[in-house]
């Protein structure tokens, strides 16, 4: 597989509403470090955080990826930005779905959900339940950087067979994010239950999507059949 094929569903790529590019010129530089690859669409998933600063609602989110691609076929270049988010699990979250406070990925009914780093008194999974009563779908974003799964991996794979898909980030498998990520993906890639496999980017320069060198390196972690599911079928079927 090609990196150029690598559809990436979850990345911090719109200017000014999270920890992702400050202004427009952070976001283009973003922006070419994916097309410099060859890689033309991408999922835009600014964090919504309920009691803090990134909640952008969905109307302000579509209108900045309007502008961006008005800007961006302006300068002839070929790159599609999907509107999506990444929603932290909280307590109580079927109302603000009910309300449309929530952006699915692109047009399909799956959220792009991100469970709590630490441990809380909050069981990760008992929300999705709430996402599932309105015949939505869920993605747990980066499940291996989340301590409860590191310490109750059987839940998530037992979760897996229930419906709930499963996104872990390249840099996981690098160990950027710790030796316990790294070991979890490494586990939930041999027991088969990882959907998608995306960047989690956040800038040209931390956190950058993959280059070809560590796509090369990906193809050497990931079996080539493993690897275009996760990173180009799956994500293709899902956004289709």
């Amino acid at each position: 597989m090609e990196l150029a094929d690598f559809i990436d569903i979850h990345c911090h790529i719109l200017p000014g509403l999270d920890d992702g590019p400050k202004n427009t010129a952070q976001c283009l530089d973003l922006v070419c470090c994916y097309t410099d690859v060859g890689i033309k669409r991408v999922v835009a998933t600014p964090h919504f955080l309920p009691g803090t600063i990134w909640t952008a609602r969905p109307r302000k989110i579509l209108a900045l990826i309007d502008k961006l691609q008005k800007a961006l076929s302006d300068h002839g270049i070929q790159f599609e930005i999907i509107p999506g988010m990444e929603i932290a699990i909280q307590k109580n979250m079927g109302q603000r779905l009910a309300q449309g406070d929530y952006l699915p990925l692109g047009r399909s009914r799956t959220y792009l959900l991100e469970p709590p780093f630490e441990i809380s008194d909050l069981n990760p999974l008992e929300p999705l339940a709430e996402f599932m009563e309105q015949d939505k779908k869920v993605i747990l974003a980066h499940p291996e950087r989340c301590e409860y799964f590191q310490l109750h991996p059987e839940d998530l794979r037992q979760a897996h067979g229930l419906g709930i898909a499963v996104q872990i980030n390249c840099g996981s498998l690098f160990g950027r994010f710790g030796q316990p990520a790294q070991k979890l993906a490494n586990q939930l890639l041999a027991w088969e239950v990882v959907d998608y496999l995306a960047s989690d980017a956040h800038s040209a320069h931390h956190r950058r999507p993959p280059d070809g060198s560590e796509w090369n390196a990906l193809q050497q972690l990931i079996s080539p059949e493993i690897l275009r599911r996760i990173a180009a079928v799956n994500p293709g079927k899902l956004l289709a």
